[in-house]
């Protein structure tokens, strides 16, 4: 497999890999609160904001979102991208 070029490597991962692991933690932590709330909300039969199956919807879009931000970080650690424009 060829290496990516370095003139589109800033284009696939942005501002590092680092960066990229960082916002995929928040996702996973936005994903985790959604969950508890929306655990919350069925409990109580109460809508917190939205209902208790919009909350589950929202923790399934934060980890699918979150793992994209891992497979950046991940690619982008693997092909040596450290941030910085060349």
């Amino acid at each position: 497999m060829s290496e990516v070029p370095q003139n589109t490597k800033f284009l696939l991962f942005g501002f590092g890999p680092k960066m990229h692991a960082q916002m995929a933690m928040i996702a996973n932590l936005l994903g985790i609160i959604a969950v508890i709330v929306g655990i919350v909300s069925a409990a109580t039969k109460n809508s917190l904001g939205l209902g208790a199956t919009n909350w589950f919807l929202l923790t399934i879009i934060f980890f699918i979102w979150s793992i994209s931000f891992w497979m950046s970080a991940y690619f982008g650690a693997k092909e040596g991208y450290t941030g910085e424009r060349t």
